[in-house]
């Protein structure tokens, strides 16, 4: 029997380019546009490709082609970019509000108070998404912007990025996102509530190990892809570092209502503290990650994963703006459970825990998630992965439905 290449005994893992947020969520103004009822639009496009969940594992140490595998940008990007694209079409009608009133705008500008978002098609790498941005209402103190985004129908003429401006005037395709964003300003608290902290429930845990030796994040956090690729490293993801907390002896005796999982994050590299709606949308971007797929791993479906995709994410910030930013080095802390799955949808619940333990943010995730119960026949590459070991045939199972063999 031929030896088979083992992901486990493979070179060290490669180092990545990990972008900035202010490289990777790069927007370039459009021309604006009207919409069928003759409403203006506010249009802009993102420059860097988004990132792909799994593209940068050893696929080749298995003798498997990445491409054949991945598929679809990760969720949270554009749910980032179409947020920030409303936030700025804000913080630019508040600029001028503010120089026509001579204000100095020491009262707070309107900044990011929820998201409430649907996806309806996978995103793809290779062109850009056209965010049209357009008004709902607007006072002075609270206002909702809809943004609704597309992609091309063919590929950029620099698939690799960056995408040039006149990737814009291609033919545009079917709807693949659609969110509404509410901002509110600054307001006084007179009164303050929150349960305990991550840091005071999880404390034993957590003061096990510094926050930077525990795993990171992993690409793709199912279980057969996690055991042929230990250690694999976060590949490209940008914007945040991340890790996972090893909750496993936490959760190994409780039901899955009441089991918990841990991420540590923190910025790559720094934003501007005055920039709160990039602060906001980091944390946002920051909650999708991994969360419904997770869910599959406490389900038993992390050998026999088949079908995994949100459908609907809303996220509620619960603080004034300047309380989400990440200023120092600090960890901040997501907290993320499942208290429903039914009919083959799951329900995700995450909490936004500042370094402080302050209660920053809610994230709330509807996501459909299935075993695999494909039986067809793979392709030749995909059976290389067949072998004596469960996580690499459960890897094959998974791959075989990605790739629609």
């Amino acid at each position: 029997m031929t030896d088979e290449p083992d992901a486990s005994t493979a070179a060290p893992a490669k180092e990545w380019k990990r972008m900035s947020f202010q490289e990777a969520m790069e927007l370039e103004k459009l021309p604006d546009v009207l919409s069928g009822d003759q409403k203006r639009e506010t249009r802009f496009m993102n420059r860097q490709p988004p990132w792909m969940p799994g593209k940068e594992l050893p696929w080749e140490s298995i003798g498997v082609s990445a491409a054949k595998i991945t598929r679809g940008a990760y969720g949270g990007v554009v749910y980032a970019m179409a947020t920030l694209a409303a936030a700025r079409v804000v913080e630019e009608e508040d600029a001028k509000g503010e120089m026509q009133s001579g204000s100095d705008g020491s009262e707070g500008g309107r900044a990011i108070h929820t998201i409430q978002a649907v996806f309806t098609n996978p995103g793809l790498i290779d062109r850009p998404f056209i965010f049209n941005v357009a008004e709902i209402h607007s006072s002075r103190s609270f206002s909702t912007r809809i943004i609704n985004v597309f992609q091309s129908t063919e590929p950029s003429v620099n698939p690799s990025g960056p995408f040039p401006s006149s990737d814009a005037l291609s033919p545009p395709g079917d709807k693949c996102f659609s969110c509404l964003v509410t901002f509110k300003r600054p307001s006084p608290s007179p009164s303050e509530s929150q349960g305990a902290p991550p840091q005071e429930r999880y404390r034993s845990i957590l003061s096990s190990r510094p926050p930077d030796e525990w795993e990171h994040c992993p690409q793709a956090d199912i279980d057969a892809v996690r055991d042929t690729f230990p250690n694999a490293g976060p590949g490209a993801f940008p914007i945040l570092d991340m890790r996972k907390v090893d909750m496993r002896a936490y959760n190994s005796d409780k039901e899955l209502p009441d089991r918990r999982e841990l991420i540590l994050y923190r910025l790559l590299a720094p934003i501007p503290k005055e920039d709160v709606n990039a602060h906001i949308t980091c944390h946002a971007f920051e909650a999708d990650r991994n969360g419904i797929i997770m869910l599959g791993n406490h389900l038993g479906y992390g050998y026999s994963l088949g079908v995994a995709a949100t459908l609907s994410y809303s996220f509620y910030v619960h603080v004034n703006p300047e309380e989400a930013v990440m200023h120092g080095d600090g960890w901040w802390v997501q907290e993320v459970y499942w208290p429903r799955y039914s009919s083959g949808r799951g329900l995700m619940m995450s909490f936004t825990w500042s370094p402080e333990g302050n209660h920053v943010a809610t994230g709330y995730q509807d996501g459909i998630l299935f075993p695999s119960t494909s039986r067809d026949t793979p392709t030749e590459s995909l059976r290389l992965l067949v072998c004596t070991n469960p996580a690499r045939v459960a890897l094959y199972n998974w791959a075989a439905n990605r790739c629609g063999a």
